[in-house]
């Protein structure tokens, strides 16, 4: 089957649930920190699966580079509110934030926007809200030539030009009303 308008040719699978195994690096249990048995990634993805408590920090310490995709898959509460992915430059209180991509169901949209120097940068919003609340989501940030795009259940939801070099980013950051189940950077 030909991928659909706005889908990602090559992205996808993985370790975690329901997903199958192949070879590569484990995966790794968040609350355990021990591999999954007889789970394992592509050699050059970092991955952690399962599910566990937010906010979650996640070290990156050769940054962002073009060609980066960052994968982050979870279930959206029943209650939820909002929940957020912080690009981080530093894994300091109160660091810049080359990203931060926020979906606020209680407004019913999704917020891009950057944190220099503990001054926010203007807000971007992206057209509708394609979260659900009890519903899982899948979305992958990949970093391009020009900015992060976001693609969002294999479509592109937004493209966020750079205001920050993505090669500042040291973490990424998620948190807020979501069970968070995978994060992955290919």
């Amino acid at each position: 089957m030909a991928p659909g308008p706005g889908s990602v040719p090559g992205v996808g699978g993985g370790c975690g649930k329901g997903e199958s195994p192949g070879p590569g690096t484990p995966c790794f249990d968040l609350r355990s920190q021990q591999p999954y048995p007889h789970r394992h990634c592509h050699p050059t993805v970092a991955a952690m699966a399962g599910s566990f408590n937010v906010p979650h920090k996640t070290t990156l310490p050769e940054g962002i580079r073009v060609g980066t995709v960052l994968r982050i898959r979870g279930l959206v509460p029943d209650k939820a509110g909002r929940f957020y992915v912080n690009l981080l430059c530093s894994e300091e209180p109160g660091s810049d934030a080359a990203l931060h991509f926020n979906p606020r169901l209680d407004e019913s949209t999704v917020v891009f926007n950057t944190l220099e120097r503990g001054t926010w940068g203007a807000e971007e919003r992206g057209s509708g809200i394609p979260f659900q609340r009890g519903q899982p989501f899948d979305v992958l940030l990949i970093a391009t030539e020009e900015g992060f795009k976001a693609v969002i259940a294999d479509s592109e939801y937004h493209h966020f030009r750079y205001r920050i070099p993505p090669g500042r980013v040291r973490a990424l950051e998620v948190g807020g009303d979501l069970q968070l189940e995978l994060v992955k950077i290919f």
